[in-house]
């Protein structure tokens, strides 16, 4: 599995999001701001309020321009899940949830 480190940017107001997907063969996204982890089988991309995840199989990032918010990835596409971002909770609150 490869581990690809943060990329960030300054967050703009009233910004958002297109996904394209291309016949679960691939994603194209503009509106990123990060993509903090990576591997063969799932990106994780954070996006102005809230978080993406993409399983699939054979992920590959083909662009990743985080100053323009662009993401091109390839591989087998099964599964798009967001997430609303949320305020960050203490470890005791996450253990009990």
């Amino acid at each position: 599995m490869l581990e690809k480190t943060e990329k960030t940017q300054q967050i703009p107001k009233n910004t958002s999001h297109k996904l394209e997907l291309d016949h679960l063969h691939g994603v194209s996204m503009t509106g990123v701001f990060a993509v903090p982890t990576f591997t063969d089988k799932t990106a994780t991309v954070r996006l102005k309020d809230e978080t993406l995840l993409i399983c699939g199989s054979d992920l590959e990032i083909k662009t990743l321009d985080i100053e323009n918010g662009k993401l091109v990835l390839a591989g087998t596409v099964t599964e798009l899940k967001y997430k609303q971002s949320s305020a960050p909770t203490s470890f005791v609150k996450r253990i009990f949830k």
